[in-house]
């Protein structure tokens, strides 16, 4: 069954096509087509989880129109990694108030 994800880092979202099936370094692989950063230098988190990439996104407890937050490696020789900063995007209501 296809479903849809949505993988946010800062101001950005991305909206993917996905099977269950597809593992989170699937995702990834996605993700670096469209932004050209290596899957390597990605990490994906749901609900503040880091993702396994081996793991599919059955196992992980991916659901349709889940948000999937994307952080990218800062420094490959400290190992250092962005924090996860996903902007809201306010409403038209909100933005009026």
């Amino acid at each position: 069954m296809s479903m849809y994800v949505r993988v946010k880092r800062q101001k950005q979202i991305f909206f993917l096509h996905v099977e269950p099936s597809e593992t989170v370094l699937e995702i990834k692989q996605k993700v670096q087509a469209l932004t050209e950063k290596p899957a390597d230098d990605q990490r994906l988190f749901l609900d503040g989880l880091n993702l396994d990439d081996a793991k599919t996104l059955a196992e992980v407890k991916v659901e349709n129109d889940a948000v999937l937050a994307l952080a990218y490696k800062i420094d490959e020789e400290a190992g250092t990694w962005e924090e996860i900063d996903i902007h809201t995007i306010d409403t038209v209501d909100e933005a009026k108030a």
